[in-house]
């Protein structure tokens, strides 16, 4: 099964970066435990606003690494490093804990319905205490499970989509949604769309970039989103970069997008600006 990354993509904030193409990788998992001691991983925020009404539904949560010596690192610079160590499982819980932590954060400021969306590693989907973790850790903070969302990518080899689909399925059971991201982007969707049982669907911006002007690429978007409705899927419209895409958007009912023209990635404390800007559902 391919891994996918605590968050990948190219819907990442706009500052230096450092690519460590070649960097050793027992240097970098000796900096990765360090860094995980020493605070320097951070968080940021993209949101996600409500086609039709123009709210903020919620968020996407981002991960980054404030190296000492190499900058703001992307997990692009880390994560497939990460992801064949030991340390994945520890990355994993120091996301769910700062994604439930923020939710619980979120409810005592009063945004009750905001979601928080995060991405594990596919190898962490079917770990057999996830479940477990989940439970308890949203029970502690009396948390409604359905608002926090773990995204997934299409990366699965077809021998492995049972085994797959069935850990889905664990997790859906403890009142978490399912996202799968980017979807389109392989040959497989429709195939991945009716095996995995999941809660969202993440439409790519492979799809998103000739809309609304080429007439073929918004029919092709328009049906599957209408797919994805029928199917009883909540839909993403992920790369909304220009004020056409996002006016089309909100054309369509009950669509989620997710984009630089909407706001790139913020860091936590300039959430309550946007929401006082476009508001919550």
């Amino acid at each position: 099964m391919g891994r996918s990354g605590w968050n990948r993509g190219k819907e990442t904030v706009k500052m230096m970066t450092t690519d460590l193409t070649g960097y050793n990788s027992s240097r970098l998992i000796i900096d990765a435990e360090r860094g995980l001691a020493q605070e320097e991983f951070f968080f940021l925020f993209q949101p996600k606003l409500r086609s039709e009404e123009g709210r903020i539904s919620g968020f996407e949560c981002l991960m980054r690494w404030q190296h000492p010596v190499d900058g703001v690192l992307e997990p692009s610079a880390f994560i497939s490093v990460v992801a064949d160590s030991e340390l994945t499982i520890r990355f994993t819980d120091f996301l769910l804990a700062h994604a439930m932590d923020t939710l619980a954060n979120w409810t005592a400021r009063g945004y009750t319905n905001l979601s928080l969306a995060i991405n594990l590693p596919a190898i962490e989907i079917v770990r057999e205490d996830l479940p477990n973790k989940l439970i308890a850790g949203l029970a502690c903070r009396d948390l409604d499970a359905s608002r926090l969302q773990i995204e997934l990518t299409e990366a699965a080899e077809p021998a492995e989509l049972d085994s797959f689909a069935a850990a889905i399925d664990v997790v859906r059971g403890t009142g978490v949604c399912v996202a799968l991201d980017d979807f389109g982007a392989g040959l497989t969707s429709l195939t991945l769309l009716h095996q995995l049982p999941v809660d969202i669907i993440k439409i790519g911006r492979s799809f998103i970039d000739g809309v609304p002007n080429n007439t073929e690429a918004r029919f092709i978007v328009e049906t599957l989103i209408r797919l994805g409705q029928r199917l009883g899927k909540q839909i993403v419209l992920k790369g909304i970069e220009t004020e056409a895409q996002l006016t089309w958007a909100r054309t369509l009912p009950f669509i989620d997008c997710q984009g630089f023209y909407i706001s790139a990635p913020i860091p936590e404390y300039r959430i309550d600006h946007l929401i006082a800007l476009h508001g919550q559902i």
